[in-house]
């Protein structure tokens, strides 16, 4: 069978592309790349319009992905939409989302909802994979430098925006004194011009995630705050309710592993069980009995009792990575695997090609 996937950027077809990565790559130019095994080609082409190009016009199934949602019912001509929906949440009413599942599209999501529909596909790592790419941490490169904390736990927090992280870096602090830092931006109104995450006015460089691993390294310990917290969207009926997601924050969490930067993490709970599930670990994994945050507590105080009886920050982080840095290497293994195929290809492959169509 002849698939073709129409596709404008990356965010359109990566999570597509993680499926089909142990394929055969039977083609490929600037603007065109062809998947295949012995019973499929997925031919994919970069076009920019709303119905089909000569490219694709005599395959089995003629399929546009892209990234957007509200101009899907003026796309013509194709057998079936591919809506990604990475980086963020939906922000769209749950009736709208169900029109265009019902039309017989798909959406590979990255974001959950609060309604099942088997057109809808939901995985939290979707927009892990895409991250890893398009912020450029598959160009990151570690020298193993051995250099003093400076810092005991580290946090990238800014007082007066979300409550509850104020709350939690408060009581943090309550734990372990001054011995935890939040990182500061100079000039920070510049920098949020000249250099922005992704596309921007300037043109300029846009990979600015990749550089925080050289705040986090200074640190015994970083705590890290999902952009949700641990119950997010629950309260009904509003459109965001059950609407979860993780994002490139994750990542950092999993990836600096390499650098021997340990993480204390708090976000979403069934994020946290759904990461736990799949083998990850970060330092309150070591205390977690159900509550995410009082096992952010429990971490801060454990690390401060180290403090005490260790006295330095590095004879700190020396004792974390003699008696944890095995399940840091555990977490950079289970990700590399990830990396190599998604794990579930199968599912999605079956959706594409037999799924509910009108």
């Amino acid at each position: 069978m002849n698939i073709g996937i129409e596709f404008q950027s990356l965010i359109d077809c990566s999570n597509l592309i993680w499926c089909f990565k142990d394929f055969k790559l039977e083609q490929f130019e600037s603007e065109k790349f062809i998947f295949s095994n012995s019973e499929d080609s997925f031919i994919f082409v970069k076009q920019y319009g709303t119905t089909p190009s000569d490219s694709i016009k005599n395959c089995d199934i003629k399929i546009k992905a892209y990234h957007t949602f509200e101009e899907w019912k003026n796309i013509k001509g194709y057998d079936l939409l591919i809506q990604s929906q990475l980086v963020e949440n939906y922000h769209i009413e749950n009736y709208q989302l169900k029109a265009f599942l019902d039309a017989g599209n798909i959406s590979l999501s990255s974001a959950s909802i609060s309604f099942e529909h088997p057109n809808f596909y939901y995985e939290p790592f979707f927009n892990i994979n895409y991250f890893y790419y398009f912020y450029g941490f598959n160009y990151l490169n570690y020298y193993k430098l051995k250099s003093d904390k400076i810092n005991f736990i580290g946090a990238y927090h800014k007082s007066g925006g979300k409550l509850w992280r104020d709350d939690i870096f408060n009581n943090v602090k309550k734990i372990v004194g001054d011995d935890i830092l939040s990182f500061s931006i100079n000039d920070y109104n510049v920098k949020s011009l000249f250099e922005p995450y992704g596309p921007n006015t300037f043109g300029l460089w846009g990979l600015t995630h990749i550089a925080s691993y050289t705040d986090y390294k200074t640190s015994v310990c970083n705590l890290l705050f999902e952009t949700l917290d641990e119950n997010p969207n629950n309260e009904s009926p509003q459109k965001m309710y059950g609407r979860r997601y993780i994002t490139e924050k994750t990542l950092k969490a999993i990836t600096f592993g390499e650098e021997e930067i340990f993480f204390i993490w708090y976000g979403p709970n069934d994020i946290y069980n759904y990461l736990i599930d799949l083998g990850f670990w970060f330092y309150n994994s070591e205390f977690y009995k159900g509550d995410i945050k009082q096992s952010v507590y429990d971490a801060a105080n454990e690390l401060k009792q180290l403090k005490n009886q260790l006295v330095t920050n590095n004879a700190v982080h020396s004792y974390l990575k003699e008696n944890y840095g095995h399940k840091l290497q555990n977490n950079l293994n289970i990700f590399k695997k990830m990396l190599e195929v998604y794990y579930k290809r199968d599912n999605v492959i079956n959706l594409i090609k037999n799924g509910k169509r009108n």
